[in-house]
């Protein structure tokens, strides 16, 4: 798949995207404010001996203390929850730079500023997001700098630092945009890969190779009992060879469309050429036939008509292979009791 580097990420890609950009900003917080609390511990340490770095004693212990609490409250957060990540990526944006701003000019007023240019340019490559948003972080910072400066840096470096310090800013704003673009678009067609080696491309929902992965996700995934259905169309061969290929293609979107609307996309199955599996976490058997008879009359609402199997099985002792087995048996037996009807041809139906 072609990744574009020029033409902006799209909203609606933006929203697809965005759960896996939050789990990656968790990752990166945790990484990012450990190994800053370490390196605080260093200076911390290192202030001790050195008569210039005491006087940042504090600093080190305020940003040392920080640095722990963020990492902490990051590991606690759900990845799932994007709100609460976004606002950790940017207090955590804005704590880096907060410290070097202080170090730079409250602490050495009397040299030029190294560490916010440094800052700024690596801190905002650290993390994902839309570009405005990095962007605005970015001017925050740059203008508590500057304000900063202005009211404690010794007057002989006050103009250096504040034209390093935009420069700088001007620089970091161009390579997060770009850097960031290309990240999305490659997240984008990740995504998209990924898609399309899980999904069947006919009917939409998952396909085999997706099925084989989730198999042992989901006894993990329950806490009372799972629920499996087991789907086969009823004539679909038949179809085939009378109507053509089209009308078959049209026959297992109707199925899937009616397992879809009745138990949702994310745990619905094609397995084969005409079966379908569906698994259901912590609902009863009771639950779990009343969503199979919605999907019953709404695939029969267009003509499309198939076997169904139920079995369930108590956590925690789920064997999910033989619990597919005995929902295939169960389809089975009411494929041959469609069958048996008068006037029902039988090709294609297994013994």
């Amino acid at each position: 798949m072609r990744v574009g580097i020029k033409s902006h990420i799209t909203d609606e890609q933006w929203e697809r995207i965005r759960p896996s950009i939050a789990r990656e900003n968790r990752r990166s917080i945790i990484i990012v404010t450990a190994a800053f609390s370490i390196m605080m511990v260093l200076m911390l340490l290192m202030s001790f001996f050195s008569s210039m770095m005491s006087r940042a004693r504090i600093l080190y212990l305020i940003s040392l203390m920080l640095s722990l609490l963020l990492c902490f409250v990051a590991v606690r957060v759900k990845p799932s929850d994007e709100r609460k990540i976004g606002f950790l990526t940017y207090v955590t944006i804005s704590c880096l730079l907060v410290y070097s701003t202080v170090l730079g000019t409250r602490l050495n007023a009397d040299l030029v500023a190294t560490a916010f240019p440094a800052f700024v340019l690596a801190s905002p490559l650290l993390f994902t997001d839309r570009r405005r948003r990095i962007i605005l972080c970015i001017l925050i910072n740059t203008a508590f700098f500057v304000c900063m400066s202005l009211i404690f840096d010794n007057p002989a470096f006050v103009v250096d630092d504040i034209v390093n310090s935009c420069l700088f800013s001007a620089v970091s704003i161009g390579i997060n945009s770009y850097m960031l673009n290309v990240k999305l678009q490659q997240e984008y067609a990740q995504l998209k890969l990924a898609e399309l080696s899980e999904k069947d491309l006919l009917t939409g929902v998952r396909n085999r190779n997706s099925y084989e992965q989730a198999l042992s996700e989901y006894p993990l995934r329950c806490k009372r009992s799972l629920g499996c259905v087991y789907a086969d169309l009823n004539g679909l061969h038949e179809l085939n060879e009378r109507s053509g290929h089209e009308a078959g293609d049209r026959m297992l979107k109707c199925l899937s469309a009616a397992l879809r609307e009745a138990f949702g996309k994310e745990d619905t199955y094609r397995i084969g050429g005409d079966e379908f599996v569906v698994f259901a976490c912590d609902l009863d058997e009771g639950q779990i036939r009343s969503k199979v008879e919605e999907a019953r009359r709404l695939a029969e609402g267009s003509s499309c008509h198939a076997s169904f199997g139920v079995a369930v099985s108590e956590a925690p002792n789920i064997d999910v292979a033989e619990l597919t087995r005995r929902a295939e048996r169960q389809m089975y037996g009411e494929k041959r009791r469609y069958y048996n009807q008068p006037g029902v041809e039988r090709r294609g139906m297994r013994d």
